[in-house]
């Protein structure tokens, strides 16, 4: 019986140890400044926020000024560079949603002090209000 208790207890703690641990999904609305690619990737650099906007996004102590998606995937990557130039020329805010603390784009070369690879982009265009 106490084997049974032991077991149960370690299942609990390290469950406990595994949400602590979790990945959280964030968003950040960047004002792009250039998009550049190469043949690895395809990055957005974003524009540094005003004090009001609270600044660019921390990532386990990192500071994100770039966006990045590998251009092995070449639907994804045309599509982060169109949105990125409409963006640009017509001046609007671009919306990035990425995981806190993935590093996976350091595989094609997004670096892990600035740069995160979103999961989801897209275009913002503020409503205004008549």
């Amino acid at each position: 019986m106490n084997s049974i208790k032991s077991v149960i207890l370690t299942m609990l703690v390290t469950l406990a140890l595994l949400a602590g641990n979790r990945a959280e999904a964030k968003s950040f609305s960047c004002v792009p400044l250039e998009v550049q690619e190469n043949t690895n990737l395809a990055q957005v650099l974003c524009a540094a926020p005003s004090k009001f906007r609270g600044g660019y996004p921390i990532d386990t102590h990192h500071t994100i000024t770039y966006f990045a998606v590998p251009m092995n995937n070449p639907i994804f990557a045309k599509r982060f560079i169109q949105l990125a130039n409409i963006a640009i020329t017509a001046g609007f805010t671009l919306r990035f949603s990425y995981t806190s603390g993935d590093y996976s784009g350091e595989s094609f070369g997004c670096n892990r002090g600035n740069c995160r690879s979103p999961w989801s982009f897209g275009i913002e265009k503020r409503a205004s209000i008549q």
